[in-house]
């Protein structure tokens, strides 16, 4: 669970930097996401995409970006348990 104190710091920032901090947040899951195919062997390629925060993109297409990136990082969740569990 996340701290009351980096709770309010994340509260008390901009919109547009609270959604530079998640996907800030997402991207170093994907990091620790390839570290772990590594660790286990499985040779799978993704990335993670870097919300730039200048991009002044509207809501609605911030929600689908994200929206992608954690898709993107449930499948990869997916295909290392598979991995460990045929193992």
């Amino acid at each position: 669970m996340i701290s009351l104190n980096l709770k309010n710091k994340f509260e008390a920032l901009e919109l547009d930097d609270k959604k530079d901090a998640i996907s800030s947040e997402l991207m170093f899951i994907g990091e620790l996401l390839k570290k772990l195919e590594i660790y286990h062997g499985i040779q799978n390629d993704f990335k993670i995409k870097n919300y730039n925060l200048n991009s002044q993109m509207p809501e609605n297409d911030f929600l689908t970006f994200i929206y992608d990136d954690i898709f993107e990082i449930q499948k990869q969740l997916l295909v290392i348990l598979s991995n460990i569990q045929n193992q």
